[in-house]
């Protein structure tokens, strides 16, 4: 981490709202823009609503706790539904690709499976990299067909009262999924950030005090 310090004078903050944001794009999602210059919260620092990280995944917590740990640190029903509408898109883009791959193996005359050679033409879009698939809004089609059933949706947090009206507006093509999902991750970055106001030596941790 110093060596990344020292070459890129920036901080693990933002590495890992640069990273979030490049696996969205990878997986074919929007570009999201992210604010460089976050301080890295100081050692003992207190997270943002109840302190304690939330199982966000696990089957023992009801919708309305985890949207409930949503809502104390800032964030609404709107940011929920993209967010957790944005992981569960990046998993069927996953698995699809994992499929794809699997039926397209081959093996040669040798008994050799065929190799993969990437190309560096391509896209503007793929300049860094082919991307791995296009997400789109099936996550929250599976959502609204489960709520509909009385099923449990792959997202606890589907099932809020609250967060399913936002499920219901992007399960539809012109819902504005992939448009609006750029705000919630931002709001999700900037969570208990402090900015350096573009001061290196704040950035770094260099300043004489």
């Amino acid at each position: 981490f110093n060596k990344v310090k020292r070459t890129t004078e920036t901080t693990m903050a933002d590495l890992i709202a640069f990273a979030g944001s490049e696996a969205i794009e990878s997986f074919g999602g929007p570009k999201s823009v992210v604010q460089l210059g976050k301080l890295d919260p100081s050692k003992g620092a207190t997270l943002p609503g109840s302190n304690q990280y939330p199982d966000l995944f696990g089957t023992q917590r009801s919708g309305q706790d985890i949207v409930s740990q949503f809502v104390s640190a800032s964030l609404n029903e709107r940011d929920i539904a993209l967010l957790f509408g944005a992981i569960g898109a990046m998993e069927r883009v996953l698995e699809t690709r994992v499929q794809e791959e699997e039926e397209e193996e081959e093996e040669n005359e040798m008994g050799d499976k065929t190799v993969f050679i990437p190309s560096s033409f391509g896209a503007p879009s793929e300049i860094y990299g082919e991307s791995i698939g296009k997400m789109d809004q099936t996550i929250f089609v599976d959502a609204m067909a489960d709520i509909k059933s009385k099923r449990t949706p792959k997202f606890a947090a589907f099932g809020d009262e609250g967060v399913a009206k936002w499920v219901a507006k992007y399960s539809d093509k012109k819902g504005g999924f992939l448009k609006d999902l750029p705000y919630a991750y931002g709001r999700l970055t900037s969570l208990g950030t402090t900015y350096t106001g573009g001061k290196i030596d704040a950035l770094l941790g260099t300043t004489d005090e």
